[in-house]
């Protein structure tokens, strides 16, 4: 990525700045995930937009800054994910399936990746501590929706709790082995899993 991918004609000069922020974190998502948190420098990052060290800082004020820029940018998405499963008007059971398939397509991007592969000791107690509410949160919205489900009889009695921990395990588990040259479309992974999961928690008529 060369200097010239950083200019958006006719942007105000705040969206600029925001666009080449985010160009610094998606690149360094990709070598965090790549190479891990720790053996990537900011002298690679800097390398692979084809921009110097100095000019990073004019966006991020360390390595540690982008890693957890990565994560708020990706949770933003994810708390997009959640509203759209939040319809009451739809069925619990597909409530279940926007959130999954949600959830799918954030952790197989860069930035979704990174809170699977970079562990969270990379952070300080501050940053990991409000990370690790964000993730309780979407937790706790599926417990929530499973419990509903099997209030109302469209789920299996069932423990919420570990139904929830096997299914993020599944998921938070995709970019440790599809970050390969042929990898296989989040949307097959994602329907394989909602299979797997509903076929064994819907209630049986």
């Amino acid at each position: 990525m060369g200097n010239n991918s950083w200019i958006k004609p006719g942007a105000s000069r705040d969206a600029q700045r925001e666009a080449k922020r985010q160009a610094v974190l998606q690149a360094g998502a990709c070598l965090f995930n790549d190479r891990g948190y720790e053996q990537t420098s900011l002298e690679d990052i800097a390398a692979v937009l084809n921009i110097t060290k100095r000019t990073i800082y004019y966006y991020v004020q360390s390595k540690e800054d982008i890693l957890f820029g990565c994560h708020l940018l990706g949770l933003e998405f994810l708390r997009e994910t959640m509203q759209q499963s939040q319809d009451e008007a739809l069925p619990v059971v597909d409530r279940i399936a926007l959130l999954i398939r949600g959830y799918c397509a954030w952790v197989s991007t860069d930035l979704g990746a990174t809170i699977a592969m970079v562990r969270e000791h990379s952070l300080s107690p501050e940053r990991r501590h409000a990370l690790r509410a964000s993730k309780a949160e979407v937790d706790f919205h599926l417990r929530s929706l499973i419990t509903q489900g099997v209030a109302e009889g469209s789920l299996r009695p069932c423990d919420a709790r570990l139904v929830a921990a096997a299914v993020f395990g599944a998921l938070n588990w995709i970019p440790h082995w599809n970050r390969v040259p042929d990898p296989v479309p989040q949307g097959e992974i994602a329907e394989q899993i909602l299979q797997l999961v509903l076929s064994g928690m819907t209630a049986q008529n």
